[in-house]
């Protein structure tokens, strides 16, 4: 029997946006601010490492799947169950679309701290979802508003901070001096900025727990634009604190996403 080798070549396309933003976006160019040049000290407490380097000097690159040795049905049923891995473009056009929010008087949020939520074009995320994600997690009672007497709102504009999920190259620009090379989130002057890879796949230690992640990342850089330090592992068996670096790993310690819980 003769066997037939046929070449199949896999394309991958980065989706970008297609036609006009919605019109309750807001699209914003961004640079890096003027004059944000962090001291030694502060450039350590504001930096968010993601992953430990390596020891060979060499560029981290994500851990390769395990060879699957099912038969070839099998691993196309499996193909079908498991979601698609997003893919995150490595730079996009430092254009920004704005979440949505209705309109609030200076009255609702005097003595507040406020914010937007933006995302970089060519992310596939929507902007609305991801300030959901953001609004929920920072009015929890676990968060600085429950244990603290900060106040945080998000507004449409004209905001204290601005809360963006960028793709790793513009991340490098915006953190900058701040040495993020293309993987780490940081918070520089009024500017937290989320990188895309961390947001779309995590980190080992949160592996099968996206969500718990990306509640720790808002925490912990918001919790730098409030004033927040980076800790350390208070033990073995403990919860991780939340201005721990646990994308750098979680030592001794348990993962957690909580200033409550720390």
């Amino acid at each position: 029997m003769l066997l037939l080798a046929v070449a199949t070549t896999a394309v991958v396309v980065l989706a970008g946006l297609v036609g006009d933003p919605r019109p309750a976006t807001t699209a914003a160019r961004l640079t890096a601010p003027e004059g944000a040049t962090p001291s030694p000290n502060e450039r350590a407490l504001t930096l968010s490492r993601d992953l430990p380097e390596p020891r060979d000097g060499a560029e981290p690159r994500d851990r390769a799947e395990p060879r699957d040795r099912a038969e070839p049905g099998e691993r196309a049923r499996r193909s079908e169950r498991r979601p698609a891995r997003r893919q995150i473009p490595t730079g996009g056009p430092g254009i920004f679309d704005r979440a949505a929010v209705s309109a609030r008087s200076a009255e609702d949020t005097y003595g507040a701290t406020t914010y937007t939520v933006e995302i970089e074009r060519t992310l596939p995320f929507d902007a609305d979802e991801v300030a959901d994600v953001v609004g929920e997690t920072l009015s929890d009672p676990r968060s600085w508003t429950g244990i603290s007497d900060v106040e945080l709102a998000q507004v449409a504009d004209d905001a204290d901070l601005r809360i963006l999920v960028a793709t790793p190259d513009t991340t490098d620009e915006l953190c900058a001096p701040l040495e993020t090379r293309g993987r780490v989130s940081c918070r520089n002057g009024d500017l937290v900025v989320l990188n895309a890879l961390r947001w779309a796949h995590g980190i080992p230690d949160y592996r099968g727990d996206l969500a718990g992640y990306r509640t720790y990342l808002i925490n912990h850089e918001v919790g730098h634009a409030l004033g927040y330090s980076h800790v350390e592992c208070p033990g073995a068996g403990e919860p991780a604190p939340v201005m721990m670096q646990q994308t750098y790993g979680l030592g001794e310690c348990t993962r957690n996403s909580w200033p409550a819980d720390d």
